[in-house]
């Protein structure tokens, strides 16, 4: 099956950049698990995009970001692999309450806005990465 890659990898980036701006204000107001959930959707959005873009096929039904940078055959340094690791800790899953309780006691201001940050930077790098493909 075909698909319109440009307007597919356009898709995720507006999603993402969305998703990231949201995360923002969710911040400011002080609601941290979910605008690091937002932010964990942000960077998920802009992997598929890369995906796309580096395979010419849709993105795999994930939330995992690690496996999705695998998927872009894109070079990172194990550093950012790292932080995609921790990062996929804050999608949010509802069915798993005690998990979501233990999230939420961990996302104090000091660290939601540190974690948001590096996110927003993260997010930067990929955009960078997705231009100069």
């Amino acid at each position: 099956m075909t698909f319109d890659v440009d307007k597919t990898i356009k898709y995720w980036l507006d999603s993402a950049m969305y998703d990231l701006e949201t995360g923002k204000s969710l911040l400011e107001i002080k609601r941290f698990p979910y605008a690091l959930f937002l932010g964990h959707l942000a960077l998920e959005k802009v992997l598929k995009a890369l995906v796309v873009k580096t395979t010419k096929e849709h993105a795999p039904y994930t939330h995992a970001l690690t496996l999705l940078a695998k998927k872009t055959k894109i070079e990172m340094p194990e550093s950012i692999i790292d932080q995609l690791a921790e990062y996929t800790e804050f999608h949010i899953e509802s069915r798993y309450p005690d998990e979501k309780m233990d999230f939420y006691k961990k996302s104090t201001d000091e660290f939601s806005n540190k974690k948001f940050k590096e996110i927003e930077d993260l997010y930067t790098w990929l955009i960078q990465k997705l231009e100069t493909l």
